[in-house]
């Protein structure tokens, strides 16, 4: 989904200082529960499975829900926890709560901004059968998202589960390959809020479910002459910053100021559209073979090779002068703090690791890729069973809500009878030839990441889970594809659909075309409408209509 990051760097100290957000600091702790620091509780009597999920996004619901379904179709007895650390459910979706905005190098909650709407059509972000209420716009604002996500926790009956204001410090596997046990620790705020303590709870689990997203630590390219360049502020200008896309708020924080915006993915987007309008200049520095932002007011400029002290330089020898603000739109590194050194040996954080899939003994992060995992779900490292250690929400470049639905499936499954699952080998094998396969289209495994590289790979990716599901007899045979026709069409004609939208938006007939659309078929003939309206639309004025399968950047959330 769409997401818009923004961290002030006002030194090189500050870039500094970014490399430990993998290691946060922890007020003074105590414990008020029954328990001693040394122990570990473990699931209640009589629970058969105990399964910790982390992280209360659309990932983290789709985790839950698939997992209390299929514990409730088997009879199983299981006890299912999610911890959230953030005062309600909804992950990205969730603004930053009341009060001053922090300072670096702390982050913000959330990325969201108050002019954010989502940039694909809402019918096609959903959960399966689970529309959006009648009347949401068909591009709607974060606050509809957000609400949504509230409101299918609750219809579903899944806050009982849920613990928010939880935040996991550590999870530290005990056991080896095939059996053991994840001893979980926990902090919550003290029933006295004048105290400065926390909680802390210490549980066991069978198995952990990481739904934390990837959207919290941003990636910092860096650049020779940073240091000179901020010190030189230009006499009543700004002082000069470096800013990653996590406190970008207002647009017109960067009013009559000259900017270089670096990205074209959707954080650079969403800025260079609002923030054009309003700067004195901003220069789009973008990669080769990429464009700059349809419909934006700025200049094209390539990748920057260095500063100066007054200057930004870039790779074809151009120069910029006077530039007052660089908005890094660079995207996210894959980090999970509570798996990793210094609270954990689960997790190995190594951007410069020469570990692959094959040799890797335990999972391994470089910051673009965790691996090895099947599937982007189990992991495959010997040292923890694929079953123990999974994760939901990694694919990049896919519809959040019905890609993790899949994933939550395939999981809760795999948790009933884990012989639902290949042998290791077989797995292991599957990765690698993944792996192999973009390495034959001319892309790195381990640069590309867990990205998908277009939008039929996302679908048929969704596909195969499921397929997978009903052909070993976990799922009954329906025999149709899990993403339906309507998604694939609403996905696939995203520039048409988000055109045709904007018009119906200019035209003031949005309430019209909302009108009696409230079931999911309904939302899908809307899709249909509208598409074929703007392409008409667009064929009399003879443009022709591009595939969001071209541009994922561009149109994806």
């Amino acid at each position: 989904m769409l997401s818009t990051l923004l961290y002030a760097v006002h030194a090189a100290s500050s870039l500094l200082r970014l490399r430990l957000w993998d290691v946060p600091q922890f007020p003074s702790l105590v414990s008020v529960h029954d328990l001693n620091h040394q122990q570990f509780m473990h699931a209640p009597s009589g629970a058969t499975k105990s399964i910790a999920i982390v992280g209360a996004g659309s990932g983290g619901l789709a985790a839950l829900k698939t997992i209390l379904d299929v514990a409730s179709d088997i009879n199983a007895n299981w006890e299912v926890v999610l911890y959230e650390q953030h005062r309600d459910v909804g992950g990205l979706w969730l603004a930053d709560a009341p009060g001053p905005e922090p300072d670096p190098p702390e982050l913000p909650e959330s990325p969201v901004y108050p002019l954010l709407i989502t940039n694909t059509a809402n019918p096609t972000m959903t959960y399966p059968h689970v529309p959006f209420p009648p009347g949401t716009s068909l591009f709607p604002s974060w606050k509809a998202v957000l609400q949504y996500h509230e409101d299918f926790a609750k219809r579903f009956d899944l806050t009982p589960h849920i613990r928010l204001n939880h935040t996991v410090v550590s999870t530290q596997w005990h056991g080896h390959d095939d059996f053991g046990d994840w001893h979980v620790e926990v902090h919550s705020p003290s029933p006295d809020a004048d105290s400065g303590e926390e909680v802390v709870l210490k549980r066991t689990f069978d198995h952990l479910v990481v739904a934390t997203g990837h959207n919290h630590y941003p990636h910092i390219p860096t650049w020779n002459g940073t240091d000179d360049w901020l010190a030189n502020s230009r006499a009543g200008s700004p002082k000069r910053q470096i800013v990653h896309s996590i406190y970008y708020r207002h647009p017109k924080d960067y009013a009559n100021q000259s900017v270089v915006l670096v990205g074209t993915g959707a954080s650079g987007r969403d800025i260079a559209l609002q923030v054009g309008p309003l700067a004195r200049v901003v220069y789009q520095s973008v990669r080769e073979n990429k464009t700059t932002t349809p419909g934006a007011d700025v200049i094209e400029k390539p990748e920057i090779a260095y500063f100066t002290s007054d200057t930004i330089v870039f790779i074809d020898g151009t120069v910029v002068e006077e530039v007052d603000t660089v908005i890094l739109a660079t995207g996210y590194e894959f980090r999970i703090p509570f798996l990793t050194a210094p609270h954990a040996s689960t997790l190995v954080t190594n951007p410069n690791t020469r570990e692959t899939s094959t040799t890797a003994q335990y999972p391994v992060t470089n910051l673009r890729y965790i691996f090895p995992l099947y599937r982007h779900i189990f992991s495959l490292a010997p040292a923890v069973p694929p079953t123990a250690l999974t994760f939901i929400g990694l694919p990049v470049l896919i519809a959040n809500c019905p890609s993790d639905y899949a994933q939550g499936m395939f999981i809760a499954h795999a948790f009933a009878n884990e012989s639902l699952l290949p042998p290791r080998e077989e797995m292991l094998a599957e990765l690698v030839a993944r792996e192999e396969a973009l390495r034959a289209q001319g892309f790195d495994p381990y640069f590309v990441g867990h990205r998908l590289q277009n939008d039929n790979e996302a679908q048929t990716y969704q596909d195969d889970l499921v397929e997978y599901l009903k052909k070993h007899g976990a799922l009954p045979d329906d025999g149709q594809k899990y993403v339906e026709q309507w998604r694939r069409m609403g996905r696939q004609e995203g520039p048409l659909i988000y055109r045709g939208w904007q018009r119906v938006r200019s035209l003031g007939e949005e309430d019209e075309w909302l009108r009696n659309v409230r079931t999911e078929d309904e939302w899908a003939d809307l899709l249909r409408r509208l598409a074929e309206w703007q392409r008409k639309k667009w064929e009399e004025d003879g443009h022709q209509p591009v595939s969001a399968a071209v541009f994922p950047d561009e149109y994806d959330l």
